[in-house]
């Protein structure tokens, strides 16, 4: 009884064992099918990331292939050069996003205007150097590509003149690499109009690498919205989103949501100087594809079989039943065969496994209805076909048994599915073969799905192997079971453990610890020590279960975040360093929310305030004057989002009032919005209070320099002019009184309380003291102080430049008086002192003047006579010269004519000394008429009239040198002119007999050197310009150098160079007459070094 009752709750069961099996199948199939999606999340979004990567590096290279290109073959100087090398590129197709490919020359601010023109010349169309910046120097576009009408614009713009370029600019000179900017507007403008979005990537360019001489910038200009394209690869199902961050800025203008998705992703990257921020994000739908159904297909291929083994193993059960109660009766089994036989076909046909008979000859001979429909057939077409035509494996047709295998069947209409089949014999009762029964289940889908399993496998086995991460899988006792590629590539067969030290691995095992005790997964970060340097990794474990419950291994994973706690520990240090410079700084610094409340102060908010009064708001402590301007303004920039500013009064610990600056900025977010304001107030009080009072001295002073020769009553209305601009902040009233004998000469008003008798009095009292000891007198104390509305009294002595006392200044207060008060009112009454001593020294001027009149009119007529005599003395000079070189002239004439004559007649006849002395004859009369000659030369260049005109120095100098090619013929002597020589207003002819000399002067003295040079420099100052003539000759001693430039001076013997001493001093007093300078410097046997100073100013000239 009791087997019977277990026999009937066997179905049942198997149905339930069948399905906890498949729901446990399904959810282990749905896990790996997320963690496969969570893999190729990852997959792809690591793609991305390395296609940015890529992408900016071949930007990099580009400027490096350029700047190398450059270097070897040197710079492009002209736009169509620069256009056909970028054409040359494809910069189009191979640097997506690519704007313009650009030079910025380093200019110096100064040279702008002459840059500027030299830019317009190579375009070819007009070009302005923008925007106006405070720089020395500027980073100006000189070469732009392509250049189209969008990038045309830029060229002409300062990369100097903006706070963010010119910190790229910056880094990049300093580091000698790639520098990309943060974002920013591009000069390029879109079809709109509106600035393009984007960022530079700039390169610096040397003229000489060694020296590090800088010509300028390579850069590329980037747009932001065409950075992005292309980098995700194509993606079926729901798409990654992706957002970038530069410099924690987003680069698409409409950044993408990816709060809430189901998996995240983030990275950072440090490429250009700047830091990149990646972050991706996907919706459970996410690649998902046809395995994703797995699970709920063997959800239902398990309620299906269970209800198949339910069915089939309760028809078994029934039939045991029935044999059974057979073996108990044979008799009635007899009687009862045939309904037996029905009962059996019965159950037969409602097998939901498809089942067949045969004969002994393997024949078919009875089918169910479950087969044909499997075989999709009817009975007839399948009786008498032998057994083994529906196996597709031919090894199955002689067998006459096996146990449950997984075959091949085909159908009738030739379609082929999976089936598990068996196959038994049919004895009798006395052991003969009846024939063979073989029961067929289709498991077309399991077998599906175990393929899928067994491809997903593989295929999760790659991914772990692409992966970046190091994972392992082991079990309890410590056995590793796998490790992906990364794993064995990084660490080896040492492992973790084998790379820690021993506080990382210290923190490893107390991980271990506590996973193993919690049974939870658990994480810990530590330093791997690898063969490139230590690496900082997060370690994570996370247990596997098996179908009871226990952990049968144990995942575990290292990943990479080196780059991450690198730059949050740089992050954590210049967030310290930046809280520590805004807490020292001398300013307020403070912070409001949105809406303008406060929400920080620093330390000297407190310290200026003080502590009572640290939390009771910024407005209450204002002026009252200034409250309503300073609310307004907040007002005006709360409203506007604008920066603000305002000058105001503060309210000291000590009850004082000084005067701040306060300057606010909005700090918005990528969309614009003001997350904050942050501002300082600056102590501007001292230099404000100081202004005024330069102000005031100024305007004082101004005053009382306006004198005049007139009367004295006219002088008392300038002083009272003057203490009337004492502003009431200073002094409530002022007065001046003169000594010897004292009388008040000026008040600030005619109304003022000076003319009060009870002060006339205590005025009189404190002039007398401060007669007596010239020492300033201040009163605080007198009750006819009350009775004019004062508070205090200080009289000022008032000491000449003799040190004598000319008068006395009286200042009324009404506030206390400060140190900076003191100071002022003692400069105040400096300048009325210095007032009153020069209207005495006036009036002595003008009766000396009247004295000075008269003698000077006896003084012009003996200089008038004097000049008539000195030039009647110069004219007979002058005829008197002429007379003379006339007359010498004429001897030396027929001493050359005859000695020429004696030559003819007897030159052959003379013996070699005397034709030696009839040579120093002939020479010595043509030196004695060269002398002359330069004699009246030298006498006419100084009553020559100057003709000044603007003279270009360059021409001049080469002319003066072809001049000079027969003293050069036969040598080799160069000439070092620069490229660019200014110019100078000069009479050109005497000019050019400057140098004229000095050449020749550095070829003559030149001539024993092989290769003689000559150097000529010039230096452009303020109001002249300095002009060098250097050259290698035999130079001459310094010690004699103020003979040099005086007539007939020579510091070398005539038999070694020629010449007469004249053209030197010719040069002195050209150069004079012109309003300059000459001087000469030399080092024996090296060389000398002529110098000409020229001015350039008409108030030289």
């Amino acid at each position: 009884m009791a087997r019977r009752v277990l026999g009937q709750r066997a179905p049942v069961t198997v149905m339930i064992l069948i399905a906890a099996l498949t729901l446990a199948a399904a959810l282990v199939v749905n896990a790996f099918v997320r963690e496969q999606q969570r893999s190729r999340f990852e997959r792809e979004a690591t793609v991305y990331v390395q296609a940015l990567r890529d992408r900016l590096s071949v930007y990099e290279r580009l400027l490096y292939t350029t700047r190398a290109s450059w270097q070897a073959q040197g710079p492009t100087r002209d736009e169509a050069t620069f256009a056909r090398f970028v054409d040359g590129i494809d910069l189009a197709s191979r640097y997506p996003g690519v704007q313009a490919v650009g030079f910025g020359q380093l200019v110096p601010t100064a040279q702008t205007a002459a840059f500027e023109r030299q830019l317009r010349r190579s375009v070819g169309f007009p070009v302005q150097v923008k925007p106006v910046t405070g720089q020395a120097e500027r980073a100006v576009i000189s070469l732009i590509a392509p250049l189209n009408s969008v990038n045309r614009g830029a060229l002409g713009f300062d990369l100097n003149s903006e706070p963010a370029r010119r910190a790229a600019l910056q880094g990049a000179r300093q580091s000698g690499a790639a520098q990309a900017t943060t974002l920013l507007r591009l000069v390029q403008t879109d079809e709109t109009g509106e600035p393009l979005r984007g960022f530079l990537i700039m390169l610096p360019v040397w003229n000489d690498p060694d020296t590090r001489d800088l010509r300028g910038y390579l850069y590329l200009a980037v747009r932001a919205d065409q950075f992005l394209q292309d980098l995700a690869p194509p993606q079926f199902g729901s798409p990654l989103r992706a957002q970038v961050l530069l410099n924690g800025e987003a680069l698409r203008g409409n950044p993408a949501d990816l709060n809430g998705l189901n998996f995240r992703y983030a990275t950072r990257l440090n490429v250009a100087g700047q830091p990149w921020t990646m972050e991706f994000g996907a919706d459970s739908a996410f690649a998902r594809d046809f395995g994703a159904a797995i699970p709920l297909l063997l959800v239902l291929l398990g309620l299906g079989t269970s209800g198949m083994a339910f069915l089939l193993v309760q028809a078994q059960v029934d039939a045991r039943t029935r044999a059974e109660r057979l073996n108990v009766s044979l008799a009635e089994a007899r009687v009862r065969q045939e309904q037996a036989r029905a009962e059996f076909e019965a159950i037969f046909q409602s097998m939901q496994d498809a089942a067949a008979f045969t004969d002994d000859d393997g024949r078919i001979r009875m089918v169910n209805r479950a087969l044909t429909e499997q075989f999709r057939s009817d009975p007839d077409a399948l009786n008498g076909r032998l057994l083994g035509a529906l196996h597709l494996d031919r090894r199955l047709d002689n067998r006459p048994t096996f146990q449950a295998l997984t075959t091949s069947f085909e159908r009738l209409d030739g379609s082929v599915f999976q089936g598990e089949a068996q196959r038994g014999e049919v004895r009798g009762q006395s052991g003969e073969l009846l024939g063979l029964l073989e029961v067929v289940r289709d498991v077309t889908d399991r077998v599906e799905a175990e393929r899928a399993v067994q491809a997903g496998e593989r295929r999760s086995r790659g991914v772990l192997d692409a992966i970046a991460h190091m994972i392992s899988v082991g079990r309890p006792d410590g056995t590793v079971t796998f490790t992906n590629r990364q794993f064995g590539v990084r660490l080896g067969r040492a492992g973790l453990s084998g790379h820690l030290d021993p506080v990382g691995r210290a923190t490893y095992g107390q991980m271990w610890r506590e996973a193993t005790e919690s049974g939870e997964g658990a994480q810990c970060e530590v330093q791997l020590h690898l063969p490139g340097g230590p690496r900082w990794v997060v370690v994570k474990v996370v247990p596997l279960r098996d179908d009871r419950g226990e952990i049968s291994e144990w995942v575990t994973s290292a990943t990479d975040i080196h780059d991450r706690v690198t730059a949050e520990r740089l992050a954590q240090r210049n967030e310290e360093r930046y809280r520590g410079v805004i807490e020292g700084m001398p300013q307020i610094v403070w912070l409001t929310d949105p809406a303008g409340q406060p929400v920080y102060f620093n330390r000297r908010w407190s310290e200026f305030v003080g502590e009572d009064h640290a939390h009771g708001g910024f407005l209450n402590l204002l002026h009252p004057e200034d409250r309503a301007d300073y609310q307004r303004r907040w007002a005006d920039a709360l409203r506007s989002a604008r920066p603000f500013e305002s000058e105001h009064r503060l309210r000291r610990h000590d009850g004082q009032y000084r005067t701040f600056v306060t300057r606010g900025l909005p700090v918005r977010d990528a969309t614009g919005r003001v997350l904050e304001w942050v501002g300082t107030s600056t102590d501007v009080d001292d230099s404000v209070y100081a202004e005024n009072a330069a102000r005031l001295l100024a305007d004082v002073t101004e005053q009382l320099n306006a004198r005049s020769a007139e009367a004295a009553p006219l002088r008392h209305d300038r002083y009272r002019a003057a203490l009337a601009l004492l502003p009431s902040r200073f002094a409530d009233s002022a007065a001046l009184w003169s000594v010897h004998p004292t009388s008040l000469l000026a008040a600030s008003s005619p109304g003022a309380t000076w003319h009060a008798a009870a002060f006339q009095v205590v005025a009189a009292q404190a002039i007398e003291q401060v007669l007596a000891s010239e020492d300033p007198v201040f009163i605080d104390s007198d009750p006819a102080l009350h009775r004019v509305s004062a508070t205090g009294a200080l009289f000022y002595p008032l000491v000449g430049r003799d040190g004598a006392l000319v008068g006395v200044l009286g200042l009324l207060y009404r506030q206390a008086l400060t140190n900076r008060d003191q100071d002022l009112a003692q400069d105040l009454a400096q300048r009325f002192a210095s007032a009153l001593g020069n209207d005495r020294l006036q009036e002595r001027v003008n009766a000396a003047q009247a004295d000075l009149y008269a003698l000077n009119q006896s003084l012009e007529e003996r200089v008038q006579r004097r000049t008539l005599e000195l030039e009647a003395a110069n004219r007979e000079l002058e005829a008197f010269s002429y007379s003379v070189s006339h007359d010498l002239r004429t001897p030396l004439r027929h001493i050359v004519g005859f000695g020429e004559l004696l030559q003819k007649e007897t030159g052959e006849q003379l013996s070699g000394k005397g034709q030696r002395y009839l040579k120093v004859i002939t020479d010595s009369a043509g030196r004695m008429s060269q002398l002359i000659d330069d004699l009246l030369a030298f006498s006419r260049m100084g009553r020559q009239e100057l003709r000044r005109v603007p003279v270009s120095l360059r021409p001049l100098i080469e002319a003066s040198w072809r001049g000079l090619e027969p003293d050069r013929a036969g040598r080799t002597v160069t000439l070092h002119l620069p490229g660019d020589l200014p110019t100078v207003p000069a009479d050109e002819g005497l000019l050019g007999l400057v140098f004229t000399n000095l050449l020749s002067n550095a070829i003559k003295y030149s001539r024993g050197r092989p290769d003689a040079s000559v150097w000529i420099s010039a230096e452009q100052h303020e109001d002249s310009v300095t002009v060098t003539v250097r050259d290698n000759g035999v130079g001459f001693d310094p010690r004699y150098v103020d003979k040099l430039f005086g007539v007939f001076q020579r510091l070398h013997r005539a038999d070694e160079f020629e010449g007469i001493g004249i053209g030197l001093a010719n040069v002195r007093r050209i150069v004079t007459r012109h309003g300059g300078q000459v001087s000469a410097d030399a080092v024996p046997g090296e060389g000398a070094t002529f110098t000409v100073t020229l001015p350039t100013t008409p108030e030289d000239l």
